[in-house]
């Protein structure tokens, strides 16, 4: 039901820009078309944004919810990332440890509805020789900075090696 909401939600935004572009542009002269357009294209970015926080990257992070870090952690921040077909560039803190790859949200895309999550090793499988970019065994494509996924490496060389 929430996802539907969600739909709804930008289909109206979608549809309200469209309306009252056309409808400023067949009124040239109406500044009742033109504040409406600017209201609508003012709320809309917020409303998309909401809209693919809870209906893409959420379900997702229900999956791995946020773990607890190692004492060995090492945390970079403003990392970019792309989960499917979610572009995140510049809004994700990352964080290594031994079992996860944690990836929490800038504080304004959490406020939007993108939780954090915690993705374990084992859930991860290489996609390139780059090492930038992996697939979840739930079939979604992450890739972020090479860094991240240094630990997916070694995992994979200890995997080899026994």
């Amino acid at each position: 039901m929430k996802n539907l909401l969600v739909f709804l939600l930008i289909f109206f935004f979608i549809t309200a820009f469209t309306l009252s572009l056309v409808w400023t542009l067949l009124s040239p002269g109406s500044t009742t078309a033109v504040t409406f357009l600017i209201v609508i294209s003012i709320l809309e970015a917020p409303a998309i944004i909401l809209g693919v926080c809870h209906g893409l990257w959420k379900p997702i992070a229900r999956t791995y919810p946020e773990q607890e870090h190692g004492t060995d952690a090492l945390t970079k921040k403003f990392q970019s990332f792309s989960l499917g077909i979610i572009n995140m560039g510049l809004s994700i803190h990352a964080t290594v440890d031994e079992s996860f790859l944690h990836l929490r949200p800038v504080t304004w895309l959490r406020a939007l509805g993108a939780s954090p999550m915690s993705i374990p090793w084992d859930e991860m499988k290489r996609l390139d020789k780059k090492g930038r970019s992996v697939i979840l065994n739930g079939g979604h494509r992450l890739v972020g900075p090479a860094w991240c996924f240094e630990m997916l490496k070694a995992t994979d060389r200890d995997e080899k090696i026994a």
